[in-house]
């Protein structure tokens, strides 16, 4: 099961198909789902969760947590995103809102599989991971709510 909770707004054009793009790479990695929550926030929130939990002064993209570490034949975590880092980011990388939040949903399940992205070599399997599995993302668009004036 896979869930989507939105703290912070964005507009997805397809959740039905997001949620199967998503299926499939666990399918691909060989694993199955049992519960995926991503929780969809601000900077505010997203520093709270790295303080409170990680005890980490900053602000970040995602924070993943698996909750199933006996059983690890069905995936059971939480994704955070702060929207607002992320569409931060898409500025600093000159990259589309839209792409940016496909690459860090993907980057978030690759953490709840159990990938990491904390040296050099794991950096790089992360990444070449991300761009095998961003091309079937194409068809989902994924945009922020602006706020009207």
């Amino acid at each position: 099961m896979i869930n989507f909770y939105m703290l912070n707004k964005i507009k997805i054009n397809n959740y039905k198909k997001l949620k199967q793009k998503i299926k499939n790479i666990f399918f691909l990695e060989k694993q199955n789902i049992y519960k995926v929550n991503y929780i969809f926030c601000n900077n505010k929130y997203i520093l709270y969760i790295n303080n409170y939990f990680l005890n980490k002064n900053y602000y970040t993209d995602t924070i993943s947590f698996e909750y199933n570490y006996i059983n690890k034949k069905n995936i059971y975590g939480d994704i955070f995103i702060s929207v607002d880092q992320v569409y931060n980011n898409s500025i600093i990388w000159k990259q589309y809102f839209s792409i940016e939040m496909k690459r860090v949903i993907i980057h978030s399940i690759l953490h709840l599989l159990g990938y990491n992205d904390n040296n050099k070599i794991n950096k790089k399997i992360m990444i070449n991971k991300e761009n095998l599995y961003i091309k079937n993302f194409k068809n989902i668009k994924i945009n922020k709510y602006e706020k009207k004036i």
